[in-house]
């Protein structure tokens, strides 16, 4: 299975513009199920399923923030899902808005796949989200190939990080011999070079966590930057895309 995360930035700079370039690299890279961050919306729609439609996903779940609904998270799927649901319809607190999952069945086996947005703005917080999002997937219905992928908003040095992985979450880019790439990229990416960030950084991330033993992990890439097929840059984020085999 080819999963893929990616923040497409709820942003005026260039907007029209970027929608298509988004819809240009999500075609490329042609993911069974990609996950997506800063999805804009309105009354009407959001614009998860106008990238649908224009990329050519079947299946399109978005959920509004309830505090904020001009915007959410969204999963475009090529594989029906068998169940969704957000955090916050479990009465957490309203900071922890911040994540969203679907299951599914794909390759003979079960995949549960989470999708995470945390708090840019505080190390506290996103850490409170983040054992709020843990607590919510313990009271569930686990399934034999979890994957936990977004914008974590932090960098692998992080408390965050070091506590997934002590409870057994894998980062993907730890499968294979290449170095990962930053998903931030204050050097490249034009929208970041009056940010505030000093340095590069891997911000968003696919962590996976199975009880399957022949689970194998090909070709983690970066996707929207400044080497791929469009003019501009999609978004001030990279995408992360893995294929994840099960034999």
């Amino acid at each position: 299975m080819r999963i893929a995360t990616y923040n497409i930035w709820n942003h005026e700079t260039l907007w029209q513009e970027r929608i298509e370039a988004i819809c240009q690299e999500v075609k490329r890279i042609d993911a069974d199920v990609i996950a997506l961050q800063e999805v804009r919306s309105d009354e009407q729609d959001s614009v998860a399923h106008d990238i649908a439609e224009q990329t050519g996903y079947p299946f399109c779940v978005f959920h509004p923030y309830p505090d904020s609904p001009d915007e959410g998270l969204a999963f475009l799927s090529k594989v029906p899902l068998s169940s969704v649901e957000a955090i916050w319809e479990k009465g957490v607190e309203e900071c922890h808005f911040c994540a969203t999952r679907v299951t599914l069945t794909f390759g003979g086996q079960e995949w549960g796949i989470t999708n995470v947005h945390l708090n840019w703005r505080s190390v506290s917080i996103r850490e409170h989200q983040m054992r709020a999002v843990q607590d919510w997937l313990s009271k569930g219905c686990q399934k034999s190939i979890e994957v936990l992928c977004g914008d974590f908003n932090d960098h692998p040095q992080s408390t965050i990080y070091h506590d997934l992985s002590d409870v057994g979450w894998r980062d993907v880019t730890t499968f294979v011999a290449e170095e990962p790439l930053p998903t931030l990229d204050v050097k490249q990416n034009p929208y970041l070079q009056s940010s505030h960030l000093t340095q590069s950084e891997r911000y968003d991330w696919i962590l996976i966590r199975s009880e399957w033993k022949d689970v194998e992990i090909q070709d983690v890439n970066v996707f929207g930057d400044m080497q791929t097929g469009t003019d501009i840059v999609p978004s001030d984020h990279y995408g992360v895309v893995v294929d994840v085999i099960v034999n």
